[in-house]
């Protein structure tokens, strides 16, 4: 019987496979510090990106950086390791319910008092002292394998917690990555604002000259002095946004409070041409991503627990043994009495016992139970069917944003080339006297428009490739 035992708690750690243990291990560990590589990969649109500081002299965060500090720090992230340990925990008092129960007890009892003494039937007064020790164990034989199905549930719940932490690690990366974005977006927006208020700064000294030689009118200078006030605006509107995007980076990160990172806005950009065929990216995301895992666990969870249930239909099956033995001694004669060691021998006793019980009738619990365990299984395949609807649904949103931001980045490119030149022209003209202040204003804002256009469709496309990357199994920290 101690063979059989012994035997099912092997084959309940057996069943979990060497890379499962690994992920098991890995997922009730905190995470490192800071793992990420030290490099950063050149431009796509030619311009050069930014080299990382070495981890001693940080200076800058790139957005690497920033994704795995929100990852370490999130508490989120945290709670689930905790969370994980406890599934550990689980997972071990479930194999221990196999193994035998073993139980050792001594007591000793000394009594004072009259009693009845049965051969001459009158009162004596007497001390005697009772020694005695035991020791008993039980193991489970056969309860309609309640037990192996729950260790495997316990393992299933394990592998489940593995994919929890996974995700949670997974949105606290992307909430850092689009906070970064959104700082990267208005960091350059400032800068935008800034370079168009000097250029009207600019256009106004000279529309005051022109007027002082009597090139231009008053409502010329006039209306370049009203681009300045609504250019001074503007910088401070988008000053504004970016102390807020930072205060949100500062948030998603769990960065200490009253200070705020600085970033290295430039990023790569990615062609088009190398992200994997959707076709590709769904069927890894449907059977590979975090949710679809963490679904896939929970319907094989529900599944052992209905076969739990079920078990408790069952006989179960028990054997015991046990070991007892004991010393006695009159403290007023101690002569009468054999020594200890004589009266431990001499008194010891054993005993074998099996256990077999039937259920016949509970009060309905262990029908209600099924019910309730088949009803959680449904629910649990259920819950998996629309996690897998709705995982095809954002995988396929993000892979057609990801192409039109792909296209819209070239079309907002070749716009600003365009608005660049139209500005240069019309700036010419005004200084000839040949345009308006209006249409230099005009050409003005359509080339802030367009610079900033192209801003935006740039970052969305790098959020949108690394996010099918992401579904594609790449990790979101590089």
């Amino acid at each position: 019987m101690l063979k059989l035992s012994f035997s099912i708690v092997i084959l309940s750690i057996l069943l979990t496979p060497s890379v499962a243990r690994q992920r098991i291990a890995a997922s009730e560990t905190p995470p490192a510090a800071d793992t990420v590589a030290r490099t950063e990969p050149p431009a796509s649109d030619g311009t050069a990106a930014l080299p990382r500081p070495a981890a001693d002299t940080v200076s800058a965060m790139t957005l690497d950086a920033c994704m795995a500090y929100a990852v370490e720090h999130n508490p989120n992230v945290r709670q689930q390791i905790y969370a994980n340990r406890n599934y550990r925990q689980e997972h071990i008092a479930s194999i221990a319910a196999l193994v035998p129960s073993i139980s050792a007890s001594a007591s000793a009892t000394t009594s004072f008092g009259r009693s009845v003494d049965p051969e001459t039937n009158t009162y004596t007064t007497v001390a005697n002292l009772d020694n005695s020790y035991s020791l008993s164990g039980q193991i489970p034989v056969f309860a309609g394998l309640s037990g192996i199905n729950t260790v495997r549930a316990a393992r299933v719940m394990r592998l489940m917690g593995i994919e929890e932490l996974q995700q949670a690690r997974d949105e606290a990366a992307l909430n850092a990555m689009q906070a970064y974005f959104d700082v990267v977006y208005y960091t350059e927006s400032v800068r935008l604002a800034r370079e168009q208020r000097q250029t009207s700064a600019a256009n106004l000294h000279k529309s005051r000259k022109l007027y002082e030689l009597g090139l231009k009118s008053a409502a010329d200078v006039a209306e370049i002095e009203s681009q300045c006030a609504s250019d001074d605006f503007l910088l401070t509107q988008q000053e504004n946004n970016l102390a807020l995007a930072k205060i949100s980076l500062c948030e998603a990160m769990n960065y200490p409070s009253g200070s705020c990172p600085e970033i290295v806005a430039e990023i790569a950009v990615g062609t088009p041409a190398g992200a994997a065929a959707y076709g590709e990216v769904l069927a890894y995301a449907l059977e590979k991503h975090p949710k679809a895992q963490q679904a896939a666990y929970n319907v094989q969870q529900m599944r052992l627990k209905y076969s739990v249930a079920k078990g408790k239909y069952y006989p179960s099956v028990s054997a015991g043994g046990g070991y007892s033995t004991n010393f006695f001694m009159s403290l007023d004669d101690r002569s009468l009495y054999a020594p200890f060691g004589s009266q431990l021998r001499d008194n010891r006793g054993y005993y074998f016992s099996a256990r077999l019980s039937i259920p016949i009738f509970g009060g309905l619990t262990k029908r209600t139970s099924v019910n309730r365990a088949r009803n959680n299984w449904r629910i649990a395949e259920l819950q998996r069917d629309a996690t897998l609807r709705t995982l095809q649904s954002e995988v396929a949103q993000a892979y057609q944003q990801m192409l039109g931001a792909g296209k819209e980045f070239v079309q907002a490119s070749k716009k600003a080339e365009a608005a660049r030149l139209a500005y240069e022209a019309v700036a010419g003209k005004y200084e000839r006297g040949m345009v308006s202040a209006l249409d230099l204003q005009t050409a003005s804002d359509k080339l802030l428009q367009a610079r900033a256009e192209r801003i935006r469709t740039r970052l969305q496309y790098i959020i949108k490739t690394r996010l099918v990357e992401y579904y594609n199994g790449e990790p979101l920290i590089r």
